[in-house]
């Protein structure tokens, strides 16, 4: 993944030309969402490794570690978790608004929204998946850490 972390692999230049700009961190951006669900993708299939994951531990961690390479190299880490954050946020999960863009759309086709019972309990679900995951990798971050990874 070094090479997907790499500013510096394509310079990207807009000459003075915000439109330009403008129009190269739309594409830069589509590149960083579609990369994020092609991750989660390789996750869910099994060609990635559920250790790859970084938690905030490892990604304040990692975080030092760009900082000492250059401003450039800081917001384009900041982008990333940014993007990723934003893809995480729309999955069909209860807790997150993915999940309820799914009850909208459950309350466009049927007339009613799901009940307070159903949401409830989905919410838990919700919680209890991300729950796991977080502790999953501050675990994982934390023994990293402490070997030297």
């Amino acid at each position: 993944t070094a090479a997907i972390f790499d500013p510096l692999m394509t310079r990207l230049t807009a000459n003075g030309n915000p439109i330009t700009a403008v129009r190269m961190g739309f594409h830069q951006t589509k590149t960083m969402v579609v990369m994020t669900y092609l991750t989660l993708d390789r996750i869910f299939r099994g060609s990635v490794g559920v250790e790859q994951l970084r938690g905030p531990v490892g990604i304040v961690h990692l975080g030092s570690r760009v900082v000492d390479r250059g401003a450039m190299y800081l917001v384009f880490f900041l982008a990333m978790i940014s993007v990723n954050l934003a893809v995480l946020n729309f999955l069909p999960l209860p807790i997150v608004d993915g999940g309820l863009f799914l009850y909208l759309i459950y309350e466009h086709i049927t007339g009613r929204a799901p009940s307070l019972k159903f949401q409830n309990a989905a919410t838990m679900v919700g919680l209890l998946l991300l729950g796991s995951l977080f502790l999953f990798t501050f675990y994982n971050d934390v023994m990293r850490l402490f070997s030297g990874g």
